[in-house]
C-alpha cells in the first residue's frame, strides 16, 4: 500500500505511515497487470505521489463545504449561578428559622418565668396559710392545755404584787401561793426569776435543809393542809440583797407533769441607809 502523503510504499496492515506519520487511507487495489508492472512510481516535483495531491485537494474542498461549528452561547443560568442562588436561598431560610426559634425561646422563657412566679406566689400563700394554721393550732393546744391544767391544778391564792420596795436586809414574808391538785409538797413549786441578760426565766435554787438562797437572801417554805387538801408555798425575805431585785413567778407541777404558772410580781429593793 502507498502513503498518500509522502508516496512511499508501506505494509498493507499499517494505519500510520512510519515515514511521515500521516494516517494511511486504503487505496483500491490495482489490476494485476499494473501490480506486476515494475515501472517506477511517479512522483511530483514535491516528492509526493500524485494521488497525495488529489487526496489533499479533496480534503480541503470538504473542509470548505463543511459548515463552521456553531459555538454554544453561554447561558445565563450557569451551574455556578444556580449554586450561588441556592446558597442564598438556604441562608435566607436558615435566618428565618433562627429568628423564629429565638422568638419561640423568648416566649418559652417568659412562660416558664410566669409559671415560676405563679408557683412562688402559690407557695408563699400556702406558707402563710400554714403559719396561720400553726398559730391557730398552737392557740388551740394552749387553750386545751390550760383547760387540762385548770382541771388538774387549782390556784386558790395567786401571787400578788408587793405594796412597795423591800428594804435591803429585811426579814419578812414576801409572797404566798396556795393550790390544790395531785401535788407533792416537796417538788410541786418552782420559784423563778426573769433574767434580763438572757431573756428567760431561771429557777431560784434553794439548797440545804434551810432551803435558802444566800445570793438573794431568800428562804422557801412549803406546807400541806391535810384537812383542806391544800398546798401552800411561801417565799420569805431572809436578809434580802440587792441581787434579789427583779420579776418573780411560781410554776406549779402536779405528779402527772401538768404545769400551771402563777401571775408575775416585781420586787424592788430599797438600799439600806449607811450609818
Amino acid at each position: 500500500m502507498i502513503c498518500l502523503n509522502c508516496g512511499r510504499s508501506v505494509d498493507d496492515d499499517v494505519r500510520v505511515c512510519p515515514f511521515c506519520g500521516s494516517a494511511i487511507e486504503p487505496v483500491a487495489a490495482q489490476s494485476a497487470e499494473t501490480a506486476e508492472d515494475d515501472s517506477p512510481i511517479p512522483v511530483t516535483l514535491s516528492g509526493k505521489h500524485p494521488a497525495a495531491d488529489l487526496f489533499r485537494a479533496k480534503e480541503q474542498a470538504e473542509e470548505e463545504e463543511a459548515p463552521a461549528p456553531v459555538k454554544a452561547e453561554k447561558g445565563f443560568f450557569t451551574p455556578a449561578f444556580v449554586l450561588s442562588l441556592l446558597s442564598f436561598l438556604l441562608s435566607v431560610v436558615c435566618l428565618l428559622m433562627l429568628m423564629s426559634l429565638r422568638g419561640g425561646v423568648a416566649g418559652l422563657n417568659k412562660a416558664v418565668t410566669d409559671s415560676l412566679s405563679s408557683v412562688n406566689a402559690s407557695v408563699s400563700a400556702t406558707n402563710d396559710r400554714l403559719d396561720q394554721l400553726d398559730a391557730t393550732l398552737a392557740t388551740v393546744q394552749s387553750d386545751a392545755y390550760e383547760q387540762v391544767a385548770s382541771q388538774s391544778i387549782s390556784i386558790t391564792k395567786d401571787l400578788t404584787p408587793l405594796a412597795g420596795p423591800v428594804d435591803e436586809g429585811k426579814y419578812n414574808q414576801m409572797f404566798i401561793v396556795r393550790a390544790k391538785g395531785n401535788l407533792n409538797v416537796d417538788t410541786a413549786f418552782d420559784w423563778q426569776r426573769y433574767n434580763e441578760a438572757t431573756g428567760g426565766w431561771v429557777s431560784i435554787v434553794f439548797t440545804g435543809d434551810a432551803t435558802t438562797n444566800e445570793q438573794y437572801g431568800l428562804r422557801l417554805e412549803n406546807q400541806f393542809n391535810q384537812a383542806d387538801r391544800e398546798y401552800t408555798t411561801i417565799l420569805w425575805a431572809q436578809g434580802i440583797t440587792q441581787d434579789a431585785a427583779g420579776t418573780y413567778r411560781c410554776v406549779i407541777t402536779d405528779d402527772g407533769g401538768i404545769t400551771k404558772t402563777t401571775s408575775e410580781a416585781i420586787v424592788e429593793i430599797h438600799a439600806a441607809e449607811e450609818g
